[in-house]
């Protein structure tokens, strides 16, 4: 019987996979561009990778294997991306049937992973982060085997799956030692301290984080100290939401009512899973499994962490929704409280997992490429003149780094070879060939504080951006800053216009 159950789940998770990738990859491929405002980072890697032998920016993720394979199927690079992100999807479901072990909820959660508007939108923005979500589920997956498996055996899938999630993602490698120790604290019910901290326990803790520390040394781009760095100045006294947060910054008119309802639901369900742990702890019994992922997702919401869009808390938030409803599937079953009677649970289940399906057929279009992407066909005209400017190809004089706001950087390196970043360099380059397109900015404003004698300098490439030396960007921001003119330099100082260098944390891992 329990091999039928095995196959019987071997079989729902590829189907479900293959219909969860076909309805990624229908959605992701309404645009011509790459997804996402990271997209092009990816190709200029793959590009580089595939026509020079190695990297833009040395990375040891696994994502970057992953990609090459894609290329090697499709040659295009754009296509890469979406097959390989639509795929990403397809192993989250097929992984989230193996971790949930077919529970009453089953359907459910099939229902809702082919028709999560939040998970179409996280493959295509983030599909690293996706994968390394893919690892930290099959890691979830794998740890109550080391409670029914003999000695050594039982450790040998989640440690080989915990190396592996070292190599996926830098945040959710740490999740998953985060899952773990909570995992272990609440599997650890007699002698408690004893056993935590015993001699053994402690040399292999020890010994395991020596190792990482090493592994980060040697593998460029993986999880190293100076990655603390990133949550250097990310909280805040002032409490936030990151739900409400995200809906409010994100813009009503970019989330489709299949997406609010989503988050809404998703929301919900983790409230009360929380109010019935904190309020009623002997009617929610339950697996250390789920308390520690109910733990985890409780601090994936902190809500002292500052709210951006390039903010942890932001990211956090994009996890939560995906974890969430494996905690839904996770349940012991005969515990809902609304639900006693295992027939009208598992009738409800059937009913909601079918209108999920059936809602799938639409929710896909929830991912809108002109609302929720960069705009990446302004991006395109911008490129081409400003590449006809500087004369490139063939140029005596190529610039060697051209300053450009994010998403636009990374896709006028892919398109014309030449190095463009979102920051100011660290290092000494000749002035002469160090350009910046600027943007939102006034074009007789800027040529004013340019300079009579530099005003021509300055080039209009569309409404919105123009192109000038980085020498006359800098002389013009010193006069509006004497002019005392605060307008401008707000729009100078702004995300759209570069205005800071990397910090130490990003200058390690480009190393």
């Amino acid at each position: 019987m329990k091999g039928h159950k095995q196959i019987w789940l071997s079989v729902a998770g590829l189907v479900l996979g293959l219909v969860s990738a076909g309805l990624r990859f229908q959605a992701l491929s309404q645009t011509q561009y790459a997804n996402g405002w990271d997209g092009y980072f990816y190709l200029v890697q793959m590009k580089s990778w595939v026509e020079t032998g190695r990297m833009h920016s040395p990375e040891a993720s696994l994502i970057y294997p992953l990609l090459r394979f894609f290329y090697w199927l499709t040659n295009d690079y754009v296509l890469m991306y979406q097959c390989c992100a639509a795929a990403l999807a397809g192993a989250f479901a097929a992984v989230v049937v193996w971790t949930t072990r077919a529970q009453p909820q089953a359907w459910l959660l099939g229902g809702w992973v082919l028709f999560s508007p939040h998970l179409t939108y996280f493959a295509g923005q983030y599909p690293k982060n996706l994968l390394g979500l893919v690892l930290l589920l099959a890691f979830i997956g794998s740890l109550p085997q080391m409670a029914t498996n003999q000695k050594p055996v039982r450790f040998i899938l989640p440690a080989i799956l915990l190396i592996v999630n070292y190599f996926g993602h830098r945040m959710t490698f740490g999740l998953a030692v985060v899952y773990l120790v909570a995992w272990w604290l609440f599997s650890t019910k007699t002698d408690f301290w004893r056993r935590v901290f015993s001699r053994k326990n402690i040399v292999i803790g020890g010994l395991a984080i020596a190792l990482f520390a090493v592994a980060g040394g040697l593998f460029p781009g993986l999880l190293h100290v100076s990655d603390l760095g990133r949550l250097a100045g990310g909280g805040q006294w002032w409490p936030q939401f990151a739900p409400w947060s995200f809906i409010s910054q994100f813009g009503r008119e970019r989330l489709s009512w299949w997406w609010l309802m989503e988050i809404v639901v998703v929301t919900g369900l983790f409230l009360l899973a929380l109010a019935e742990v904190l309020l009623q702890p002997r009617l929610a019994t339950q697996t250390a499994q789920y308390y520690a992922l109910l733990s985890l997702c409780a601090l994936l919401l902190f809500p002292f962490l500052e709210w951006s869009f390039t903010a942890a808390a932001y990211r956090f938030f994009l996890v939560f929704g995906l974890l969430v409803p494996v905690l839904v599937g996770l349940r012991r079953p005969g515990e809902e409280l609304p639900l006693r009677r295992s027939g009208a649970r598992r009738y409800g289940a059937y009913v909601a997992g079918a209108l999920l399906i059936v809602a799938a057929l639409f929710s896909w279009k929830s991912y809108a490429p002109a609302k929720q992407d960069p705009n990446y066909a302004l991006f395109a005209r911008v490129t081409g003149r400003a590449a006809e400017r500087l004369g490139l190809p063939a140029c005596g004089n190529t610039p060697e780094l051209v300053i450009a706001h994010n998403g636009l950087a990374e896709f006028f390196t892919f398109t014309t070879g030449v190095d463009a970043m979102p920051w100011l360099p660290e290092y000494a380059i000749d002035s002469a060939r160090l350009w910046r397109i600027a943007a939102g900015m006034h074009l007789p404003t800027v040529r004013y504080f340019a300079g009579a004698d530099q005003a021509t300098r300055v080039q209009p490439l569309s409404s919105n951006y123009c192109l000038l030396p980085e020498s006359v960007w800098q002389h013009a921001l010193f006069q509006a800053r004497i002019e005392d003119d605060s307008m401008y330099v707000a729009a100078a100082t702004s995300w759209l216009n570069p205005s800071r260098q990397r910090p130490g944390w990003l200058l390690r891992k480009k190393s």
